[in-house]
């Protein structure tokens, strides 16, 4: 029977697989939608950072939920569950704080993760995630889909590779493989 870290890796595997699907067939589109469109491919650009943004939230939100099954039980996970119900919108403060409530060295290890341009990012994308979803204009250099995906990668990377992943394990996912394998 496979353990909540594998369950955890191939979740969010699949979390990231069809983001990445649909960055793929943005960059498809984008050939075929005339130079002069823009408003269309703004409307992708748009789609594709709230995408990033509801990505980000669904990941750290299992993550965590993973990592609760994985080092408790009974009641006192249930408690834990029950402060946890949803991750709220995240810039670099809100993770940093949600990181810290695990100890000082899951704070330590966030913190050290989180680099200028990460936290930038971060911070750019919870700035456009409510004006995007609630309709109001949203634009011009914040609107950066690539920029925004490159974010996604790296907190998926430092979820499933520092946060998720017990020390002395690593996990990797074999090209083809349908689950994460240990090593």
């Amino acid at each position: 029977m496979p353990t909540t870290t594998v369950i955890a890796h191939k979740d969010a595997y699949a979390l990231w697989s069809r983001l990445q699907a649909e960055f793929d067939r943005y960059h498809s589109a984008i050939s075929y939608i005339p130079i002069d469109q823009t408003r269309i491919q703004d409307d992708l650009r748009r789609y594709l950072c709230l995408r990033c943004a509801g990505f980000l939230e669904r990941l750290v939100h299992d993550s965590v939920l993973r990592y609760l099954d994985a080092k408790a039980s009974g009641p006192a996970l249930e408690f834990a569950k029950s402060f946890y119900r949803t991750t709220p919108n995240l810039n670099a403060d809100s993770f940093a704080k949600l990181m810290a409530r695990f100890g000082d060295d899951h704070a330590d290890r966030f913190n050290a993760f989180l680099t200028p341009t990460l936290k930038d990012s971060l911070n750019d994308l919870a700035s456009i995630r409510n004006p995007i979803a609630h309709g109001e204009a949203a634009g011009g250099q914040k609107l950066d889909p690539e920029r925004y995906r490159r974010l996604c990668k790296a907190v998926y990377d430092w979820l499933t590779g520092d946060f998720l992943t017990p020390v002395g394990v690593g996990m990797v996912v074999e090209l083809g493989a349908t689950s994460p394998t240990s090593r």
